[in-house]
């Protein structure tokens, strides 16, 4: 190069993975919420239509509309992945407080009785408890999704409880888990309908248990 003569700035090479559409990635830059509930929403709605074996970082970046380095910048694992997916769906569950503990309690199964949130617990959490059983940060970590999902109905026990419609000395948790069994027991196990009948017919059962 001769003196005086002005040396051609350099081009900077696109990052192929950067996310579609997406800005330039700066040192720094916050997380996309949008992108979150994108990658999460394509999770479910994988492991809805193909399981858990048919999971894959590349059928989620494809479905979210992402490169894969935004999806691991963000999780270590498909596992933890799906920890964070199933944790999601919670946002959408509806905790009533109509005055009754049997109607709150009719109202918060009822959604389990519906077909997309069966199709989601049957595909997540059967794989997520395998793996929990030898990973015992992800087996904390399930725990943890799990006690956060029965928050509505135990605090609807506690709200009857409060009003007397069950006995002071009833096991609120012990109650927690003979109305969720039976639903559970049906989705994994025998395959038999969980709809609002069941659901209705199995409160009345437990209520009247626990009656004052």
């Amino acid at each position: 190069m001769t003196a005086g003569t002005a040396r051609a700035p350099a081009t900077k090479q696109a990052d192929p993975l950067d996310d579609i559409g997406a800005e330039p990635r700066k040192l720094g830059r916050p997380r996309d919420a949008r992108a979150d509930a994108a990658i999460l929403e394509a999770v479910v709605e994988i492991l809805v239509e193909d399981g858990f074996g048919g999971l894959t970082i590349d059928a989620v970046a494809h479905r979210a509309k992402v490169g894969k380095a935004t999806i691991y910048r963000r999780w270590d694992g498909k596992e933890r992945l799906v920890l964070d997916a199933l944790a999601a769906t919670k946002e959408d569950m509806v905790a009533p407080d109509t005055g009754s503990v049997r109607a709150d309690l009719v109202a918060i199964y009822a959604q389990m009785g519906e077909p997309v949130n069966q199709q989601t617990v049957v595909r997540l959490l059967p794989a997520l408890a395998a793996e929990a059983a030898v990973n015992p940060d992800l087996a904390e970590r399930l725990r943890s999704v799990v006690a956060e999902r029965r928050i509505p109905s135990r605090r609807a026990l506690e709200r009857g409880r409060d009003r007397g419609e069950i006995r002071p000395d009833a096991d609120l948790d012990l109650v927690n888990d003979l109305l969720t069994g039976p639903f559970m027991y049906r989705l994994f196990f025998t395959g038999a309908p969980v709809d609002s009948d069941l659901i209705a017919r199995s409160i009345d059962l437990v209520l009247r248990a626990i009656a004052p």
